[in-house]
């Protein structure tokens, strides 16, 4: 099978659309002997698959899509980009048409959970039956850490990071925008003095980000108990989960949230804001709470309850095992050979699932 993968993701590290894309060429090189090829516009292939919704990508998909079975992942919904990019009620409309014209261009489209099916399809009139739930997952190599291997580490890292060994810290990732909840983050960190807090992650968009200017006063303003590293290199991740004790998400809007996944396969508890996709892909394995003073209770009683936290630990392990790199390749596999059959059967017209 010969696979040519479309994103322009690369570009902008420290974004979830871009480790979605690494781990998808990490399964297929890992667990297949298909032929992968990356970013060709033209080609013979049997199948194409879009992580970025770039004209080059739409290009690619418009003179392959009657050979090919085009495949896109679904990481881009409406209500994403609100909070994100700059300017969005002006040039958002205008976007919705193309997201809409490039989704049902394709043969099929992979929502990373039922949350973005059910946007797709109420916000951009997405044809139901050309969309798939198939949801993210995470490299088990590289973000599980055993409990003993975690603490044995624990206290080197936190000396390499500047941290004590009796501090109690709590860490968030993503980009830095409103959408992200960082505001409530630095506000939860002013009412827990006692504690740390950091975030890791930056604003790969820079000054079109939405809230630019508001986001780094935020920074600059942040209490000494505040740390926000910038973005960090995917593999130096673990670090952080590693030495931390609870991950904590305050993010108003999530297709679904792979940090949490991560962070799961370092046993920190988690602690999300109470968001309806959340409810379906991580429910009962996390905590949460809809404003500051939730949040705040929540972290006390874990900083303070051993049980507590023990449960919590055990039901993030749990929670990373639900979502295992090899039970994804299965399912994109099935995905891609059955899309191929119906694409032939079909004469090379657009496949209705």
């Amino acid at each position: 099978m010969k696979i040519n993968i479309l994103s322009i993701a690369e570009k902008y590290p420290g974004q979830g659309v871009y480790s979605a894309t690494l781990d998808h060429k990490y399964i297929l090189k890992k667990y297949s002997d298909y032929t992968i090829y990356e970013n060709k516009i033209l080609g013979n292939y049997d199948v194409l698959h879009i992580h970025t919704l770039n004209i080059k990508s739409f290009l690619s998909l418009l003179k392959n899509k009657k050979k090919s079975f085009c495949v896109i992942s679904a990481h881009i919904v409406p209500n994403s980009l609100k909070g994100s990019i700059k300017f969005n009620k002006l040039w958002l409309p205008f976007f919705n048409r193309y997201l809409k014209y490039f989704y049902n261009s394709s043969d099929c489209i992979l929502a990373v959970s039922e949350e973005t099916k059910n946007e797709l399809i109420k916000d951009l009139q997405i044809n139901p039956n050309k969309i798939v739930v198939f949801r993210n997952f995470v490299i088990k190599e590289l973000f599980f850490t055993k409990p003993e291997e975690k603490y044995n580490k624990k206290s080197y890292l936190r000396k390499k990071h500047g941290y004590n060994d009796d501090d109690f810290i709590i860490l968030g990732a993503g980009q830095i925008q409103p959408r992200k909840g960082i505001t409530d983050f630095v506000e939860t960190a002013k009412r827990l003095q006692n504690m740390k807090f950091i975030w890791t992650g930056g604003m790969p968009f820079k000054q079109f980000t939405e809230g630019y200017e508001e986001m780094n006063i935020l920074i600059k303003k942040a209490p000494n108990n505040v740390n926000f590293t910038g973005t960090i290199n995917r593999e130096k991740m673990i670090d952080y989960y590693s030495l931390s004790d609870i991950f904590f998400s305050p993010s108003f809007h999530e297709t679904f949230g792979l940090v949490v996944i991560e962070a799961a396969g370092s046993g920190l508890p988690l602690v999300l804001r109470d968001l309806p996709v959340y409810k379906q892909i991580f429910s009962p394995n996390y905590l949460s709470g809809n404003s500051v003073e939730d949040f705040v209770e929540i972290i006390k009683k874990l900083n303070i309850n051993k049980e507590l936290y023990a449960e919590y630990e055990k039901k993030s392990y749990q929670l990373f095992e639900n979502y295992s790199d090899e039970k994804a390749f299965i399912k994109l596999k099935n995905i891609y050979e059955e899309g191929i059959k119906q694409k032939i059967h079909t004469g090379g017209k657009n496949v209705r699932r």
